[in-house]
């Protein structure tokens, strides 16, 4: 099964039938406890079943297994480029997977596997997993890179080349973490931190460290954050309150919590059944000890010194936050736990963080996680709060002020909403009255061209002259005339609106002079003469012409109004012909041609003994 939820979903399901009475069934993943997990493991008196994550893939051998029944589904840890978070979700496995997951069944003896997937399915499943450098982070790699002298790390010649988008959030993320400059190339601090074996967030950390006097407390987060959580989750009423009493409930870090625990479990040996009175997994305690020493010895190392007293709060922060800009988030507002964070993306924080009350925070774990309905939700984990002064104080350059000019349509006017910004994150924002009279146009224009907002002299008839010069530019190409679309439209409505700030002020706008200068005096008496909106018949009436894009022109008028006009005539310098349209005396058409030379010759005599019978007392020719 793909992970814990849904093994113990399974093995309940299992557990309830009454066929499976005489078995054992166990869960094994690795958040059980080594007693729970050997349990599972190891040879046992009767049949059991074991339901387990694709741990049990390739990782370890159960004697005695026959059959294996596969969900083909797994969870698998992948970087996403989009979002620059790291991604757990349930995704079909690969055909190279299955294969291994059935090998589970013939390991000790003759076996079988059932898959819960079709043939046909099977067959359109990947052949195997992407490559690492597809699917996780390289930081490490480019920073290495770019300390070898290679700059252009797009062009370089990787056996696998790695996405663009993830590559792009790399150098963003190495720019955030001051190991490049913005110009992409290798700071002092960044030939500093590549001495460091490890990820370039952890040795920015150290460095960091090494400026504030709390080295050891960095290395301790650094080995922390490394594998599994030691602290579990929903363990209840009980065991939260036994937390808060001996572990304290700091309102500064979620770290402060995470290394009294840890040395609560180290003092304590690792002893299992103190480490469950308060929620800690023994086992990922005892793991970071290790990791603990490797970086401690890093340290050393690298020259850093090693502090033996306990920092100021503000010291430890300011590290974090050295190590975790790019993953800043401010609270949308108190009464959630919604946030904005960095480059464009939005979170919740971790209902359990001691730091709900901040509103400006690091989050150093930040997770994808699957939701109901095939929705995903972000989750920021281990927070530590921070002030805008210190981001002042460490990234003077990441500040800028944004204004958007908006229509606010309580007021019907153009406003202004001045935010202050670290890098893309707004800060603080305020609204203003003040928009520059290009912004304001450019603002009003859009919510013409939205239909919010009407400009009166802008009427039908100012949109039948822009598709009359369409359709002469589009006809006479040699004429140079140019086409009003929509980047002309919006410039047309900017310069409408050009010192308006509000929808009155568009009432007085001389709609008529700026549309047609859009063209020269020539290429307007040209609209007028050959592309006219009404055509002066024999009879002295003028009959509208009807233009319609992608449609030749119309021209409608009453039988009696072409008495004397012999042939079809013709628009657009003389290659355009008009489709004539003849109205009998009840304004109804009985015949559209384009050949008015051969009307009159051939179809107009019996129609004509028709029309007088029906009307007698008009003029018939």
């Amino acid at each position: 099964m793909p992970g814990a939820y849904e093994i113990s979903r399974t093995v309940e399901a299992v557990r309830s039938k009454s066929c499976a009475k005489d078995f054992a069934v166990l869960p094994l993943h690795g958040e059980l406890s080594p007693r729970d997990q050997d349990a599972a493991v190891e040879p046992g008196n009767g049949r059991k079943v074991v339901v387990a994550t694709n741990v049990a893939e390739t990782s370890i051998t159960i004697d005695g297994i026959r059959v294996v029944i596969d969900s083909g589904l797994a969870r698998i840890a992948r970087y996403d480029p989009n979002r620059g978070i790291d991604t757990l979700m349930v995704e079909r496995i690969s055909r190279a997977s299955a294969d291994q997951r059935t090998g589970r069944a013939g390991r000790t003896a003759p076996g079988v596997c059932h898959r819960l997937w079709t043939l046909q399915e099977h067959s359109t499943r990947k052949a195997q997993e992407l490559p690492e450098i597809l699917r996780h982070d390289l930081a490490e790699v480019v920073l290495t890179l770019k300390a070898g002298g290679i700059d252009d790390v797009e062009g370089f010649r990787w056996l696998e080349k790695p996405d663009p988008v993830s590559l792009a959030r790399t150098l963003t993320l190495l720019i955030d973490l001051g190991a490049l400059n913005h110009h992409g190339k290798l700071t002092r601090t960044g030939e500093r931190m590549v001495q460091f074996p490890m990820h370039p967030r952890y040795a920015r950390m150290l460095l960091a460290a090494d400026q504030y006097h709390c080295v050891r407390q960095a290395c301790l987060i650094a080995a922390l954050t490394q594998g599994k959580g030691i602290l579990e989750r929903n363990k209840g009423k009980e065991v939260r309150g036994q937390r808060d009493d001996l572990l304290g409930d700091d309102d500064c870090s979620d770290f402060k919590r995470l290394m009294r625990a840890w040395s609560f479990a180290d003092k304590n040996n690792y002893n299992t059944g103190a480490c469950r009175e308060l929620g800690i997994h023994a086992a990922a305690a005892r793991q970071v000890k290790p990791l603990y020493e490797r970086f401690l010895q890093i340290a050393e190392q690298q020259g850093l010194k090693i502090n033996n007293g306990a920092p100021e709060d503000e010291f430890l922060q300011k590290c974090i936050l050295t190590a975790f800009s790019d993953q800043l988030a401010r609270r949308c507002d108190k009464g959630t736990l919604r946030c904005d964070l960095v480059h464009g993306r939005t979170g919740e924080l971790a209902r359990e963080s001691v730091i709900r009350d901040a509103e400006l925070f690091v989050a150093a774990e930040i997770t994808e996680i699957g939701q109901t309905r095939g929705q995903t939700g972000v989750l920021l984990n281990l927070a530590t709060a921070v002030q805008e002064e210190w981001l002042e104080e460490l990234f003077p350059e990441d500040f800028h002020e944004a204004r958007s000019p908006q229509y606010d349509t309580s007021i019907k006017r153009v406003v202004v909403e001045r935010r202050r910004m670290f890098r893309d994150l707004a800060l603080d924002s305020s609204i203003t009255h003040d928009p520059k009279p290009d912004e304001a146009a450019a603002v009003l224009a859009s919510e013409v061209l939205k239909g919010n907002l009407d400009i009166p002299g802008w009427d039908e008839e100012i949109e039948s002259w822009i598709l009359r010069v369409n359709l002469l530019a589009q006809w006479c190409p040699d004429k140079e005339i140019p086409v009003i679309d929509e980047a002309a439209r919006r410039a047309m409505l900017e310069a409408l609106c050009l010192g308006a700030v509000c929808r009155k002020d568009l009432r007085e706008a001389n709609v008529k002079a700026v549309v047609h200068d859009w063209l020269t005096w020539q290429q307007q008496q040209w609209i007028e003469k050959e592309m006219p909106d009404r055509f002066k018949m024999p009879t002295g009436h003028r009959a509208r012409i009807r233009y319609e894009a992608g449609h030749k022109p119309v021209l409608s008028a009453m039988i009696q109004d072409f008495f004397g006009m012999s042939k079809t005539p013709c628009i657009a310098f003389g290659r355009i012909p008009l489709v004539v349209e003849l109205l009998a005396p009840n304004k109804r058409p009985v015949q559209i041609t384009e050949d008015l030379e051969s009307f009159w010759r051939t179809a107009y005599p019996e129609l004509r003994k028709s029309l007088s019978r029906r009307y007698p007392k008009h003029k018939w020719q």
